[in-house]
């Protein structure tokens, strides 16, 4: 038999769920009434690369913004629409019972409060895209296919095991730091979008959202020593970090658990 508290969870979360769809219906209204074409594609649909569209429309929180931007280069500007916003209001009602935070929607520019007014403006031409830096990655000199928008987390795949990883900065055929030799549980390496995200969690610091640098921070360090000062620092735009690793396995995580 189900508790009362199971019973208020169960409750909200249906009730997230039909604010959610409620939001997809009314964006999909408002560009019916647009002289625009569209069409929709459902986020666990998306499967090929993003071409030929002048823009594209995400409902959801900055997961859903972050999937889709792995389908597609820069030419293409995202507007992201927050489906469901965290309600101050809800969480400290529910705060003895579970956590009511939901999306913080940091990366999008709307709600459906304004959608229409922004997407107003942006077929007007009175607002222009923001530009945003993405991170370039390689696997053994292989460039992968997604760009990372937010973060990337090189970790063995187990996360109590030991991650044992060197790593350097480099740029213009020359060292910009020594050889660090680390066993940790991963490095995180961010980009100023994502430096708000998981990095700023961990013990990193917010960066201008314009920054074209990265920052990287060793996760939980074992035995740092004289180096525990090259354990988080900053990666200028005409550097890279250049990692090798030293366990049998390991995953690269780019913008969450993808």
């Amino acid at each position: 038999m189900q508790s009362v508290r199971e019973l208020l969870v169960l409750r909200y979360l249906e009730d997230r769920l039909k604010v959610h769809k409620d939001a997809i219906n009314f964006c999909q209204d408002v560009l019916g009434k647009k002289p625009v074409e569209w069409e929709p594609v459902f986020r666990n649909n998306l499967s090929r690369p993003i071409s030929d569209v002048d823009m594209v429309v995400t409902v959801g929180g900055d997961g859903t913004l972050l999937q889709a931007s792995h389908f597609m280069d820069d030419s293409i500007p995202v507007l992201g629409v927050n489906s469901d916003p965290t309600q101050a209001e809800e969480v400290e009602a529910f705060s003895n019972e579970f956590d009511a935070t939901r999306s913080t929607g940091y990366l999008c520019a709307a709600t459906i409060n304004n959608f229409e007014q922004v997407l107003d403006s942006i077929i007007e031409g009175r607002r222009a895209p923001s530009q945003l830096s993405r991170m370039l990655i390689h696997l053994n000199s292989e460039q992968l296919p997604t760009y990372a928008l937010n973060d990337i987390l090189i970790a063995h795949p187990c996360p109590s095991s030991v991650s044992r990883f060197s790593f350097k900065v480099e740029g213009n055929d020359q060292s910009f730091s020594p050889l660090v030799h680390c066993r940790s549980s991963g490095l995180r390496v961010s980009t100023a979008a994502g430096s708000t995200a998981a990095m700023l969690s961990a013990g990193g610091f917010p960066m201008p959202i314009i920054s074209r640098d990265l920052q990287y921070l060793v996760r939980e360090p074992i035995s740092a020593g004289e180096t525990s000062n090259l354990m988080h620092g900053m990666v200028k735009w005409y550097q890279s970090v250049d990692l090798t690793w030293f366990c049998k396995e390991g995953v690269i995580y780019v913008d969450g658990s993808h």
